[in-house]
């Protein structure tokens, strides 16, 4: 019998790989621009100027927000480094972005507070959600 979490976990690899849209070819990672460049990681605090809407992006699903599709897998505790380069063990998730107008696609890892770019807007990452009977997912608000 297979594990929910490891049939569902295949199960978002899929979507995202068909969702490329190439065929079997997988997706290409763009060049990384900005601050993930240099190994600096964005973080936001409830302070920051956020709008009220918050969007959620659950495993599994591929949303289009500010011309990118964003899906969301891999939930698990990892040692990430926050905004001030403290590493700690942080529930986190893999986000792939691809972006519709160019078809690359890049990936990057967030937690609660971390700062996610697409194209020209901003979003802070509010809560991550591991699954349980269902998929789980991350919560986002722009910025701005």
């Amino acid at each position: 019998m297979i594990d929910g979490q490891v049939a569902r976990r295949a199960l978002a690899a899929w979507v995202l790989a068909a969702a490329a849209g190439a065929g079997c070819r997988a997706p290409r990672a763009s060049p990384v621009t900005g601050p993930a460049a240099s190994n600096e990681v964005l973080t936001c605090t409830s302070g920051e100027n956020m709008s009220s809407d918050e969007i959620t992006i659950q495993e599994t699903t591929q949303p289009a927000i500010s011309g990118h599709l964003v899906g969301v897998s891999n939930i698990w505790e990892r040692s990430l480094p926050d905004g001030q380069g403290v590493v700690a063990s942080r529930l986190s998730a893999t986000v792939t972005i691809r972006d519709v107008a160019s078809q690359q696609t890049r990936v990057e890892r967030v937690f609660a507070g971390s700062v996610l770019s697409l194209g020209a807007d901003q979003y802070c990452v509010v809560r991550v959600e591991p699954g349980k009977s269902a998929p789980g997912a991350i919560t986002v608000r722009k910025l701005g």
